[in-house]
């Protein structure tokens, strides 16, 4: 699961989908221009959305010519995000599933250096992640194995990665209230990634 900012999501339309739906409800214009096309071609472009869904051609125009908006690949498609506003869940579905194939067994084992190990491929995971939402942070809020000294013993713990100073949180309610709490100013996410099953 990942969540955005908690700002109102714009009403989605579908470019293509609205235009035809609303184009059907009048009567066709009479052109007195010329039948070549050259017309059609002055017609304005659609708005993209976000939310909406891309073809290849408009992702790439998309990701070289647009600062706020982002094209994000989701199998086959690309789905519009743009900072500051909500994610849409498809892409959080996906952003979550790469940043735990990066690292399926993150936060289980008790191992130090495994742990480190494995810490640096989901940082790695949410640093490829960033870069494809156009410069999203994000943060993972994970449940992992943490070394207690007050029982001297290994104990899952919920722990976030940002905003410093990294810590334990003694329950999953509080770690998500501070993560929803830090994702307030947009431009930032966090991935919640439960590997343990707390």
């Amino acid at each position: 699961m990942i969540t955005a900012t908690r700002r109102p999501a714009r009403i989605l339309l579908m470019g293509a989908a609205m235009l035809a739906a609303l184009t059907g409800c009048a009567a066709e214009p009479v052109s007195t221009g010329p039948r070549d096309g050259s017309a059609a071609a002055d017609a304005p472009t659609p708005e993209i959305e976000v939310g909406d869904v891309l073809t290849a051609e408009q992702a790439t125009a998309l990701n070289d010519g647009n600062e706020l908006m982002k094209a994000y690949p989701v199998g086959a498609e690309f789905i519009a995000v743009e900072w500051g506003q909500p994610i849409p869940e498809a892409v959080t579905t996906a952003v979550t599933a790469q940043v735990v194939a990066a690292a399926p067994t993150w936060g289980t084992n008790t191992d130090s250096d495994v742990n480190a190990a494995a810490w640096q491929q989901v940082r790695d995971a949410m640093k490829q992640e960033s870069q494809k939402l156009g410069g999203v942070t994000i943060a993972l809020v994970s449940c992992a194995q943490s070394f207690s000294t007050e029982i001297n013993t290994w104990r899952p713990t919920w722990v976030m990665s940002e905003p410093g100073p990294v810590g334990e949180y003694e329950s999953k309610e509080a770690v998500l209230a501070r993560a929803d709490a830090w994702a307030q100013e947009g431009r930032k996410m966090y991935v919640v990634v439960d590997n343990l099953g707390c």
